[in-house]
């Protein structure tokens, strides 16, 4: 595939998840994804063969995206919790550049959404949990008290996504700064889990 259909290719996609974000599978219209992104209504089968076949990419774009994210840390040099603070604004920062990833992240995520359930699953196998990793790395090193890491993992995540706008409710609406949230969040962790007795 060559580089302007490649490009093309990933627009579609980004147009995509703010049409399936917004709409859902069913509602989304694939002619309108296609004059979005500037191709002809027809065009669009170039690239996907079935509206079935976008979004199914779409999730593994969501997947691809998170993974990366989660990967350029995790990599890093640096202690236990400089890793969680840096998972946290990674998070966060998604929020603002790619809104419609994280909200269709979120429903598989959490809350079970039933389009094509077991296709998805098995795209979302290959989600990193990055925070899952971390606790469960700091339970052995003794730097949280947790008998149970990798649920206090997805608790802190939950927790996260409480934070983020584009996933709250329109009743509940948290307005703490930005710059604030990953620091709440690192506190919170630290009070509830810190086991006082050896720190990295």
């Amino acid at each position: 595939m060559d580089d302007s259909k490649k490009l093309k290719r990933e627009k579609i996609i980004q147009i995509a998840a703010k049409e399936f974000a917004e709409k859902g599978y069913d509602a989304a219209n694939i002619n309108e994804i296609a004059v979005l992104s500037g191709i002809g209504k027809g065009s669009i089968y170039l690239y996907f063969k079935t509206k079935k076949e976008l979004f199914l990419v779409t999730m593994q774009t969501v997947v691809d995206k998170f993974n990366e994210a989660s990967q350029s840390v995790m990599n890093l040099d640096c202690s236990l919790m400089d890793k969680l603070k840096l998972c946290l604004e990674s998070l966060f920062k998604f929020d603002d550049e790619y809104a419609p990833f994280i909200i269709l992240w979120s429903r598989y995520q959490f809350q079970n959404y039933p389009d094509f359930q077991d296709e998805v699953s098995e795209i979302f196998k290959g989600l990193r949990q990055p925070f899952c990793e971390i606790l469960k790395e700091g339970a052995e090193k003794e730097i949280f008290k947790t008998p149970h890491p990798e649920v206090s993992g997805y608790l802190v995540l939950s927790m996260a996504c409480m934070l983020i706008p584009s996933l709250q409710p329109k009743n509940l609406v948290f307005d703490l700064p930005a710059e604030e949230k990953a620091k709440f969040l690192i506190d919170f962790v630290l009070n509830g889990l810190a086991s006082g007795e050896k720190r990295e």
